[in-house]
C-alpha cells in the first residue's frame, strides 16, 4: 500500500526548504521484526523536522515494497513532486528505508539530487549532502552495499528454505493443484478435494476413453458451467473476479494435463527468478527440478496417464467418408498464422484452405489453395532427403543444421569459453586489488582522493568484464540448448531407414508445424513455398 498525507509544519523562523518526508518498509522488513513501522518512521521524521524548523510538505509512504528498486508509487510521486519545484529537501529515517540497491541509492544521493538542487538527509546514518565533505566520506558507500547485501541475504536464505522443503517431499506452491486442496494439518501436504476431483478424474477419462482433445474438453466444461481453477481460487479467497468464471481455454486443460502432482508426484525448481532484484522469471533445466514420486494420494492411475496422453498424440480425424486427416493441427497459414482446414474431404479431390479466408473471406487473407496429395508427397519427400543425408554423413549434416541454426563452431565455442575463463580470473584480481587500496587507504599511504580516482577505475573495469562474461555465458547456454536440441532430433529421426507411408503419430513426432505459402503464377505455371519447421530445431 502507498499514499501521501497531505501535512504541513508552520516554520518558527525563515526558512528556504519545503521537506519530503519518505517512509518505506517491505514484506521482508517486518518478517525481520524490526522497529521500522510505518508509525515509527513518521514519528522520527516528524520529529526532527520540527526541531530543525523545517516545513513539511508532504509524507511520502510505500507500505510493502522492497527496497531493491524504485518502482513504488509513492516514492514516483515523490520524485515528481521535487521535479515541480514543490519540494528541495529529501528525508529518510535512514539510507535502508530509501534503498536497498547500492548502485541506484548512491547514484541518487551523489548525482541526482544535487543536479536537482535537492538537499538529502538519512537521519540515522548521519548523511547530509550539504555537508562539505560528503563525497569523502568512504562509509556512505560501504552502508549502501550493507543495505543491498540484507535482503540479497533473505533471498538466498528464502531458496535454501524452499530447496530444503522441496527436496523432503514439502508441497510448496502458494495454491495446490485444481482437485487437491492443503491438508489443514500440514500445508505442506495435499489431500484430495473432494469438490473437485472428480473433474479431474472426467477430464483424463475424455482423453483416454472417449477421444476428447483440449478443446473439447475446455468447450464440453464450460457448457456443463463446471467452474475454472482461477475463478474457484478467487472465490474461495474472498476475491472478486472479473472474467467469465465457466470459460475453461485449451491452455488450462493441457497444464492440468501435464502436471504428475495427479500421479502423486511433486515437481518442484521448474522456474526462479534470475535475480532478487528482478522480477523475471526463468524456466530451469529438466534436470535441475526436483522430484519426489509417491508423495500423496493420486487422483488417476498410472494406466490412466498413459492412455491419455497416447490418444492425445495418436488422435487421428476421420470424415464421414473414412478419410483421416493426418496434417490435422500442423498446417498454418504464412500470412494470417492462422490453421488450414480440411475441405471436400471425399477421395482424391481432398485440398487444404486457410480458416480465415473461408470463415471471412479474400479482405483478411486468400485461399492458400493446396492439395492434400501434393501436400503428402511434399512431406514424404522432404523426410525421405533428410533420412538420406542423416545415414549418409550423419557429421556434415549435423554441421550443416547447426550453420542454419545460427550455432557456434567449435572453435568459437572454445574461443568464448578461453575469453569468459580470463574475465573471471581478471575480475578476481580486481577484487584483490579493490582490498588492497582500501587497506592502504586505511593504513595512510595512498590518500583519500587518490583512493577514489583508482576505485572508481577498478570499479568500472569490473562493471565492464562482468556484463561482458554475462553476455558470454548466455551464448555459450545457448550454443548448449540448440546442440542438445539437435542431438534430440537426429536420435529420432536416425531410428527410420526410409519412411514408405505417413501417419499422424509420425508427424507429431517430427514436425512441429509447416507453413503453408499461396500460389504465385510464374508463366504458364504456378510456384507454392512449403517450409517445414522440425521438432526441436526448427526449419532446418
Amino acid at each position: 500500500m502507498s499514499y501521501i498525507e497531505h501535512k504541513r509544519f508552520p516554520a518558527k523562523r525563515d526558512n528556504a526548504y519545503s521537506a519530503a518526508c519518505y517512509c518505506r518498509l517491505s514484506r521482508d522488513d517486518e518478517n525481520d521484526g524490526t522497529s521500522v513501522s510505518i508509525e515509527t518512521q513518521r514519528k522520527v521524521l516528524e520529529d526532527y523536522c520540527r526541531s530543525n524548523f523545517y516545513e513539511v510538505y508532504n509524507f511520502y509512504c510505500d507500505d510493502g515494497y522492497t527496497g531493491t528498486n524504485f518502482d513504488r508509487p509513492a516514492f514516483k510521486q515523490m520524485m515528481s513532486d521535487a521535479s515541480d519545484g514543490a519540494v528541495n529537501m529529501i528525508v529518510v529515517k535512514d539510507l535502508s528505508r530509501f534503498g536497498r540497491n547500492y548502485i541506484e541509492v548512491g547514484k541518487y544521493v551523489e548525482e541526482t539530487f544535487p543536479d536537482m538542487g535537492i538537499r538529502f538527509i538519512a537521519i540515522g546514518d548521519d548523511v547530509d549532502t550539504n555537508r562539505d565533505n560528503l563525497d569523502l566520506d568512504l562509509m556512505l558507500p560501504m552502508k549502501n552495499i550493507f543495505n543491498q547485501y540484507y535482503p540479497a541475504d533473505c533471498s538466498r536464505k528464502t531458496r535454501q528454505a524452499f530447496v530444503t522443503k522441496a527436496k523432503r517431499g514439502e508441497f510448496i506452491g502458494s495454491q495446490a493443484p485444481y482437485g487437491y486442496k492443503k491438508s489443514p494439518e500440514d500445508k505442506h501436504v495435499l489431500v484430495i478435494d473432494e469438490e473437485t476431483a472428480p473433474t479431474v478424474k472426467w477430464i483424463f477419462e475424455r482423453a483416454a476413453y472417449h477421444g476428447y482433445g483440449y478443446n473439447k474438453i475446455a468447450r464440453v466444461l464450460t457448457e456443463r458451467r463446471v467452474i475454472t481453477p482461477a475463478a474457484l481460487q478467487a472465490k474461495r479467497a474472498g476475491r472478486g473476479y472479473d472474467k467469465d468464471p465457466y470459460d475453461w481455454n485449451l491452455a488450462t486443460v493441457f497444464r492440468m494435463m501435464e502436471n504428475t502432482a495427479y500421479l502423486g508426484h511433486l515437481t518442484s525448481g521448474k522456474r526462479r527468478k534470475i535475480s532478487f532484484k528482478s522480477k523475471r522469471i526463468k524456466r530451469m533445466p529438466e534436470e535441475k527440478w526436483i522430484v519426489n514420486e509417491n508423495m500423496h494420494e493420486p487422483l488417476i492411475s498410472e494406466q490412466l496417464w498413459e492412455d491419455a496422453h497416447l490418444r492425445l498424440n495418436t488422435r487421428k480425424r476421420e470424415s464421414k467418408s473414412g478419410f483421416v486427416n493426418i496434417f490435422a493441427g500442423l498446417l498454418k497459414c504464412d500470412k494470417c498464422g492462422y490453421a488450414l482446414g480440411i475441405a471436400n474431404a471425399s477421395g482424391k479431390d481432398n485440398y487444404y484452405t486457410c480458416n480465415t479466408y473461408k470463415k471471412k473471406g479474400k479482405d483478411k487473407c486468400s485461399s492458400h489453395y493446396i492439395r492434400y496429395d501434393e501436400l503428402y508427397n511434399k512431406i514424404l519427400s522432404d523426410l525421405n532427403e533428410m533420412l538420406s543425408m542423416v545415414h549418409s554423413n550423419k557429421e556434415a549434416f549435423v554441421e550443416t543444421v547447426k550453420a542454419r541454426l545460427g550455432g557456434n563452431s567449435d572453435e568459437e565455442r572454445q574461443r568464448m569459453s578461453n575469453e569468459a575463463e580470463a574475465i573471471e580470473k581478471r575480475l578476481g584480481e580486481l577484487s584483490k586489488k579493490y582490498d588492497m587500496l582500501y587497506n592502504d587507504r586505511l593504513d595512510g599511504l595512498i590518500s583519500d582522493k587518490k583512493f577514489k580516482e583508482m576505485s572508481a577505475r577498478c570499479e568500472s573495469e569490473q562493471e565492464e568484464l562482468s556484463e561482458r562474461l554475462e553476455q558470454l555465458e548466455e551464448k555459450l547456454r545457448a550454443g548448449n540448448e540448440k546442440a542438445f536440441d539437435l542431438e534430440r532430433f537426429v536420435g529420432l529421426i536416425g531410428e527410420y531407414e526410409r519412411i514408405e507411408t505417413l501417419d499422424k503419430e509420425l508427424l507429431n513426432l517430427l514436425i512441429d508445424k509447416i507453413v503453408v505459402s499461396d500460389r504465385v503464377k510464374e508463366g504458364k505455371s504456378f510456384t507454392q513455398t512449403i517450409t517445414v519447421y522440425y521438432r526441436f530445431v526448427g526449419c532446418v
